[in-house]
């Protein structure tokens, strides 16, 4: 009997709290997307600029990345991930958005191997291939 009252406190805390706990890890907001806005002051003249956008998708991923040079589109990537989130392709667009060039990424157990990059007619323009020295 005295054991049950040293530790009924600490029970009824834990399962008190326990709960409340595990509500408050839901609650983190997930970003969607993210724009910069810059403000520059020359005299007395303030000019306000966005240097960038970035959208991501339900699993925090960035999807898309457009930087822009006094408010104007300077560059624009789309990245594509597979099913154990490593990037395979990433996508380079104009300012109009007409696609540049692309890359692909060979991934295996998690680490790039490979990337190969092509032009919009899809022609190989280069490739990389990554060897790694582990512990």
């Amino acid at each position: 009997m005295q054991i049950l009252k040293l530790f009924l406190p600490s029970i009824l805390f834990i399962m008190i709290c326990l709960p409340l706990r595990s509500q408050d890890q839901g609650k983190k907001p997930k970003i969607k997307s993210l724009v910069v806005t810059e403000e520059k002051y020359d005299m007395l003249i303030k000019k306000q600029y966005k240097e960038s956008e970035t959208y991501f998708d339900e699993k925090g991923r960035i999807v898309e990345e457009i930087s822009y040079k006094q408010g104007k589109v300077n560059k624009h990537f789309k990245y594509h991930y597979d099913a154990e989130d490593n990037k395979i392709k990433e996508e380079e667009f104009d300012p109009s958005g007409k696609l540049i060039e692309f890359s692909e990424y060979v991934v295996e157990n998690g680490v790039r191997i490979e990337k190969t990059v092509f032009d919009a007619n899809k022609k190989i323009k280069s490739k990389k291939y990554y060897q790694y020295t582990v512990f």
